[in-house]
Order: structure tokens, then C-alpha cells, then sequence
């Protein structure tokens, strides 16, 4: 596997690691006998890694955004200096066809076709080598600018490059963990039809009311609340499918307020919050690595989406390991 100079320690053990989960049955295996609770846990395990490669993908997507704007911001400030260059550059030759046509180079002959004005001499003579100076000191200025950029936007496309390169290969990690997970849900509902019988499946509780309160946080949950029963969508924020960071952005982005499309970039950009505060609106985010973000909604519930082959729902605050809380927008 070649991986980009650039890529982070992170991305490298998610890379690895999702490689070791993958090489765990080979593609097209036939399935073995059902084993309910070995399958429930490689699913889990395989279930938890995808969300790692999908965090990782988001955060590197949101890179490669910041850095294809920068590319485009240096190719403005390159066209200007171009211009700047080109403007000063015509300057300096017309003042030299003015001295070539005329066969006369001394200062006089140049001032009169500048200014049409010689009658002070000596101030003149200095006017013209202060311009001559500050024609070559600005020529020297825009050309070393303009040199600096071409550098600075070379590397930047090269960093895009690689960046790309990686986003290609988490894209290749993804779905090799998904034909996995495949495999591994159809092993758990073989399992659950073999212990079920003709028995029929319990409908699911219907979850509470979205919280009739005004301000951002309520608008949030109840954007959240119309997304349920859509979809998990890796790299997704709407509007069919969501991915977990991809709904809590897209959440907020209904209350007004930006976030990023990643659960560890979106921890970073929120002030904190203790449990005892948590209110609905909140942000929830799970595992010491931060790969999963879920709207806390009240009375000890969330919702989220939760993982591939699943759809939006509401759960358990402690349905999997908190990291911590947070309130967007203060």
C-alpha cells in the first residue's frame, strides 16, 4: 500500500487497522455456520472501524477544501502581481521607445516627454533618478512576490495531489470494511432467523416529541427529528443520507450555525459543556478518538446515524463510550 508523505499518524493506524479487519474473511467466503454472539462482535468491531475511516476521510476532505481555496486565492493574487508586472514593465518601455525614436537618451529629452516640464533642471534630474530607482526597486518587489507564490502554489498543488491520493485510498479501506460488514450482517440475521422461528419482529417504540422550545438548539433537533428513518450515508449531509458528522452539521446548519464535517473538528469548534448542563441541541461525542457525533434531544436520548446498513434513529446517551459534550454557537 503507498501511502502520501503527508498523511497523519492517524490516518496511517486507521488504514492499518481497517486492512487487519478486512483480512479477516476474504471476499466472496462462504459463510460459515451462524455464531451469534462472535458475529455481534466482529460486526461491532468492523461496524466502529468504518465510522473511524469515514471521520478520517471527512477531516481529510475538509483539508483538501482548505487547501484547493488557497489555490485559488494564490492564483488571484498571481494574476494581480501579473498585472502590477505588465504595468510597470510598459512604463520602462515607453520610456525607452521615447528615447530610442528621439535618438536622445539624456535626462532632459526623457523628462520633457514625461512631464513636458524642464524649467528646474537639478529638480528635475533628481525626479527622474528617484523614478528610475523606484521603477527597478518596485520591478524587483513584484517579480521576488510573484516568484514566492509560484513556489507557494506549487506546493499546494502538490499537497491537493496527495491529498487526493489519500482520500482515494480511505475511499478503497471504506469499501472493503463494507463488503465485510455485508458479509457479517447477513451471518447475524442468519443467526437471528435461526433463533427467532416464525416469530414476528416487535415494532420499535416510537421516540418522544421534538422539544416545543424556541432558540437554535430546538431548531436543530427538530431538523434532526425529520431526518429519522433516512439512511446512513458515509460522507454524507443530506439530504437522503447522513453520515454522523454530516447530520450534526447539517442540524446545525438549519439553526444558523456552521460546523465542519468531521466529529473531531466539530469537538474542536464548540465550547464544552458538563452533563449535568446538557440541554437539546447539544452535541454528544463518543470514543476516546473522537469518531462518532451524535443531537442530544432530552430525557437521556440522542439522535444519530449510526452506521452503514443502519438508519437515523434515536438511542441511549450511553449507547457507546462519551468523550465529552459541547454547545455550538456558545
Amino acid at each position: 500500500m503507498v501511502v502520501p508523505t503527508n498523511v497523519s499518524s492517524r490516518r496511517l493506524v486507521s488504514l492499518a487497522a481497517s486492512v487487519v479487519i478486512v483480512l479477516g474473511a476474504a471476499p466472496g467466503a462462504a459463510l460459515a455456520a451462524p455464531d451469534p454472539a462472535g458475529t455481534a462482535r466482529q460486526l461491532a468491531d468492523a461496524s466502529e472501524q468504518l465510522e473511524v475511516v469515514v471521520e478520517d476521510y471527512n477531516d481529510l476532505h475538509e483539508d483538501l477544501l482548505d487547501t484547493q481555496a488557497r489555490i485559488a486565492a494564490l492564483g488571484v493574487e498571481l494574476a494581480n502581481l501579473e498585472r502590477g508586472l505588465a504595468d510597470r514593465r510598459g512604463q520602462v518601455a515607453r520610456i525607452a521607445a521615447t528615447a530610442y525614436r528621439t535618438g536622445r537618451t539624456d535626462t532632459v529629452a526623457v523628462l520633457a516627454v514625461l512631464d513636458g516640464n524642464s524649467s528646474d533642471l537639478v529638480e528635475s534630474l533628481m525626479t527622474l533618478q528617484q523614478l528610475g530607482r523606484d521603477q527597478r526597486d518596485a520591478l524587483n518587489r513584484l517579480t521576488d512576490s510573484r516568484d514566492r507564490l509560484t513556489v507557494a502554489r506549487r506546493d499546494a498543488r502538490a499537497l491537493a495531489a496527495a491529498q487526493q491520493s489519500e482520500e482515494r485510498q480511505l475511499d478503497l479501506r471504506k469499501r472493503q470494511i463494507e463488503g465485510e460488514i455485508v458479509r457479517l450482517t447477513e451471518l447475524r440475521r442468519a443467526a437471528g432467523r435461526a433463533a427467532a422461528g416464525p416469530r414476528a419482529a416487535a415494532p420499535a417504540p416510537a421516540p418522544a416529541p421534538p422539544p416545543a422550545a424556541g432558540g437554535a438548539g430546538a431548531r436543530a433537533v427538530r431538523f434532526a427529528y425529520a431526518q429519522l428513518g433516512k439512511s446512513y450515508r458515509w460522507g454524507a449531509s443530506g439530504p437522503d443520507g447522513y453520515d454522523c458528522s454530516g447530520l450534526t452539521s447539517a442540524a446545525w446548519a438549519a439553526a444558523g450555525v456552521r460546523l465542519p464535517h468531521n466529529a473531531a473538528r466539530q469537538w474542536r469548534a464548540v465550547p464544552h459543556v458538563g452533563r449535568s448542563e446538557l440541554r437539546p441541541g447539544d452535541l454528544i461525542f463518543y470514543y476516546p478518538s473522537i469518531h462518532h457525533v451524535a443531537i442530544y434531544v432530552g430525557g437521556g436520548r440522542m439522535i444519530h446515524a449510526p452506521r452503514t446498513g443502519e438508519q437515523i434513529r434515536v438511542d441511549a446517551v450511553d449507547s457507546q463510550p462519551v468523550h465529552g459534550y459541547g454547545r455550538p454557537g456558545g
